[in-house]
């Protein structure tokens, strides 16, 4: 499948602030389940953007504004053609939990950030994990019970909210199920990590939606493999990778700093669709301005127009 992803957000200030910086990871990956043909990137006030892959591999940009602004808007646009190997969990029969494991592999057995070892954690893999069972069965039930005792629902969590708030809410978003996957499938000792990127839905008309989040396991024989514990299955050729980390806080859409006495306000949205092109262009990393002003000195006035909707990072995560 050919997708194009447009990611927009929009940051506004009640006062001028004198510096910014932010950093973004909204660029998809190229992988063994994707091909990214084309990414461009504008950035608003115009400023020079710089690139490097973190220590995933994942693309990063960010930024610095030094003169006095009250608005900063992030536009990116991918198009990316997704062709992912078709897998069955239940016929991968490796042990568990592995032994000899790669040494690059120990961070993703780490419990920190947002996926806390508590004894709630340790209490639902006892209800969910079965025992001696191989690979594919043990990830299938974790899924089956994550699915029938939690519900997806938006505004009660947030972006820094633990795999212990979603054990006893139990209620929240994607990041959340994959947070607590993440927990589930670690004590078993099973290496996994976090993906950050896009669910393509089909929809009546054009809407707004936001970014999604899955995880993927570590198999002795067959290497990553993705699962999305928000709807119980494997991915297909809807998902978008963007970035892997051990949880959400190493691949978050944003992320900054800002100087000066104000109040940030966030509006983001996404938008996916099938592409129509006929050609695909090669991979590029163009940057384009957005015409927003900056000031030498902050005005007098305070901005009117600048304040934007309040919204919680968190729902970069929520479709």
């Amino acid at each position: 499948m050919l997708l194009e992803v447009e990611h927009r957000f929009a940051f506004g200030y009640d006062a001028y602030i004198s510096e910014s910086f932010l950093e973004l990871r909204v660029q998809p990956k190229t992988t063994g389940d994707q091909t990214v043909s084309s990414f461009v990137l504008a950035v608003g006030p115009p400023t020079r953007v710089h690139r490097y892959l973190d220590w995933n591999d994942n693309v990063t940009h960010h930024f610095t504004i030094t003169r006095f602004h009250d608005r900063i808007e992030v536009a990116s646009r991918s198009v990316v053609r997704t062709h992912p190997a078709v897998r069955t969990l239940a016929e991968l029969g490796d042990a568990v939990p592995a032994i000899d494991l790669p040494y690059g592999l120990l961070d993703f057995l780490a419990f920190d950030g947002p996926v806390k070892l508590t004894p709630a954690l340790r209490a639902a893999h006892k209800a969910a994990a079965p025992r001696s069972a191989p690979l594919g069965e043990h990830v299938v039930a974790l899924g089956r019970y994550i699915g029938s005792r939690f519900e997806y629902q938006k505004d009660v969590t947030k972006y820094d909210s633990t795999t212990e708030h979603f054990l006893k809410l139990e209620a929240g978003v994607c990041q959340d199920f994959a947070h607590l996957m993440l927990g589930l499938l670690r004590l078993s000792g099973i290496p996994c990590r976090y993906v950050s990127g896009y669910l393509h839905v089909e929809r009546a008309r054009r809407e707004a939606s936001q970014s999604h989040a899955w995880i993927e396991f570590w198999s002795p024989s067959h290497g990553w493999i993705p699962f999305d514990p928000t709807h119980d299955r494997a991915i297909d050729e809807r998902y978008v990778v963007v970035g892997h980390g051990r949880h959400y806080d190493d691949v978050p859409p944003n992320k900054g700093i800002y100087r000066g006495v104000a109040r940030e306000t966030l509006h983001a949205e996404v938008h996916t669709q099938v592409s129509t092109v006929t050609s695909l262009p090669q991979l590029t990393s163009e940057t384009r301005p957005i015409p927003l002003q900056t000031y030498r000195e902050a005005p007098a006035r305070r901005p009117t127009s600048a304040a934007l909707p309040i919204e919680d990072e968190q729902q970069q995560q929520q479709q």
